[in-house]
């Protein structure tokens, strides 16, 4: 049925018809412009990243040059042609210019290396490094690697080049005549890093996969760690490479290009927050323009919707109650609104409903009450026949004793089952009667031991009555009798959190999983399978009747070797009883 809108409902269609488009069309306009803005972003981080990779390498191809030049330097290609036992003084002399040299070459570029020289021919080592640098045939042992090669030192890192004479000495250290090894500090670098951190927002830092980074002095070492971190397992190209990265709950935009001479990656990695922060402040006053007018529309609609959205909204409130049970809910009217008349019939109907509930509720209880006796009358019976059978028994045993003490505990068992009116009883009156029933059994057996132990704070639960004995005549019918060896019975009360527990087991025979989970089901579902699970199906019905569904009986493996039955009673349910 078509129903025709309402005045508020066209006054919030048509705000929202206008502002949605409108901010669709900047959202649109303004993702564009953030787009633009990246485009530039990423072209110029690459240009000043490759300028800076450019000086990186162009140092470090000076480096390499240089020492191309100390091996093939006359004073140093004369030095391997000198023998340790010549004469001293030129040897003296030749040392000396070649320290010159080297000292000359590891002061011509900007950086400052340190040059060593190793000579197989005159046993002799010449170096810039202030330490002592003593000759060592290990030296021309072990194969050198072309190219630079990154090393920790105690006195900081730096990268190390070497350089052999003749060259294919490499592979075979042993043929070299002569050896020069150049470094330079990895703080270098790092001035570099620093000077490119200085003139923008970057973070630079050198990176390798398997050697670590060269970061700038004031970076940030948690934000390159986790960069690290990501870059390991997704590991930047040699060529030109840029990406998002989200650290720390910021987005970052990453750039990388390998380095030719030293292979390692330089990364740098801006904070988008920072980059876009202009273009945001715009979006902000945008978002804020347009809140205003939608604070402005909806003070224009708050009379529509205080005399029409609330009584709405009030009705449905009540009808949600009324749902969930509460039919005593009411609707109180302000006398002035168009709403007073439905308000006034909702709260006739809600009355009405009400009584109609309170008339089926007590027509249940009656029908469980008459449910309740229909069970007890079905154990009573039971029990009596048993009692009888056994006094018939001892008297033709002259046993005039166990049948003197078998009437009177019959008696006074009786005398608590046949008295009308109240179905229920405390449990102390439960355990007394209990008392009398297993003396009658002591009496029978002979072999019987029993304990029963209940917490003084259950002894005025209220139960139905005989709930607890027909637990007891299973446990010793189908638990204790069989089995030749067994002889105790127990019975405990416990009071949880949310339940009391009376708990009934014995050290009889037991039972098998899959015999426990039939007898279960028939306890749970049927009467009619067994004359255990009759009566075990009746407690349990009668138990679920009084205290709800959530109450009733649990089977399983006593510790005394036998069945423990768990009479679960709650105690918000038992509380209302």
């Amino acid at each position: 049925m078509y129903r025709r809108l309402t005045i508020f409902t066209k006054v919030v269609v048509l705000v929202l018809g206008l502002l949605i488009p409108v901010i669709g069309l900047y959202a649109y306009s303004n993702q564009q412009s953030v787009n633009v803005i990246k485009d530039e972003i990423k072209q110029m981080n690459f240009n000043k990243l490759v300028f800076l990779l450019h000086q990186m390498d162009a140092q470090i191809q000076q480096l390499s040059t240089n020492s191309l030049t100390m091996v093939n330097d006359p004073a140093v290609r004369e030095l391997n042609f000198t023998e340790e036992s010549g004469d001293f003084y030129e040897r003296k002399k030749l040392l000396a210019m070649v320290q010159d040299h080297i000292n000359l070459q590891a002061t011509m570029s900007g950086w400052v290396s340190k040059i060593t020289v190793w000579s197989k021919q005159a046993r002799a080592v010449v170096s810039t490094d202030p330490r002592t640098v003593l000759y060592d045939d290990a030296m021309f042992a072990d194969q050198l690697t072309k190219g630079w090669r990154f090393k920790q030192e105690k006195e900081g890192n730096a990268f190390v080049w070497f350089s052999v004479l003749p060259l294919s000495a490499y592979e075979q250290p042993s043929e070299a005549r002569m050896i020069v090894r150049i470094s330079f500090s990895t703080a270098y670098l790092q001035n570099m890093l620093d000077g490119y951190k200085a003139n923008g927002n970057g973070n630079p830092f050198l990176y390798h996969p398997e050697l670590g980074v060269v970061a700038n002095r004031t970076a940030d070492v948690d934000d390159i760690g986790q960069l690290s971190s990501f870059l390991s397992q997704h590991p930047p190209q040699p060529a030109m490479e840029d990406q998002t990265v989200v650290l720390n709950g910021k987005q970052y935009m990453v750039s990388s290009i390998q380095s030719q001479s030293l292979g390692w990656h330089l990364i740098d990695f801006v904070p988008m927050d920072t980059v876009l922060a202009p273009i945001t402040k715009s979006r902000n006053l945008f978002y804020i323009s347009t809140l205003v007018l939608l604070c402005v529309s909806v003070l224009a609609s708050f009379v529509l919707y205080r005399n029409v959205q609330v009584p709405i909204r009030k009705l449905i409130r009540n009808v949600q109650r009324i749902r969930q049970g509460d039919y005593s809910t009411r609707i109180k009217g302000d006398g002035g609104s168009e709403f007073s008349y439905l308000f006034q019939v909702f709260n006739e109907m809600s009355q009405e409903i009400e009584q109609l509930v309170g008339k089926v509720y007590v027509e249940q209880l009656r029908s469980k009450e008459a449910m309740l006796k229909q069970l007890q009358s079905q154990i009573n019976p039971h029990f009596l026949y048993n009692c009888l059978f056994y006094i018939k028994s001892m008297a033709r045993l002259g046993d005039e004793e166990a049948v003197v003490a078998m009437s009177l505990n019959l008696g006074e068992y009786f005398r608590y089952t046949t008295r009308l009116g109240k179905q229920t009883a405390t449990l102390q009156e439960e355990v007394n009667m209990l008392n009398h029933y297993l003396t009658i059994q002591k009496l029978r057996l002979g072999r019987l031991d029993y304990r029963i132990d209940i917490s003084d704070g259950m002894q005025q639960l209220e139960l139905p009555r005989l709930i607890i004995q027909p637990i007891v005549e299973n446990a010793l019918v189908h638990g204790i009798e069989p089995s030749e060896s067994a002889r105790m019975l127990r019975v405990m009360g416990e009071s949880g959190a949310d339940e009391y527990r009376i708990v009934v087991e014995d050290d009889g025979i037991g039972m098998e999983g899959g015999a426990m989970a039939k007898l279960e089901q028939h306890v749970m579902y049927s009467s009619s399978e067994s004359e255990s699970g009759c009566g075990l199906w009746n407690v349990n019905q009668r138990l679920k009747l009084m205290f709800g569904k959530q109450s009733g009986l649990r089977l399983s493996v006593s510790d005394l070797g036998g069945l423990k039955v768990t009479v679960t009673i709650r105690k918000e349910e038992a509380d209302d009883v």
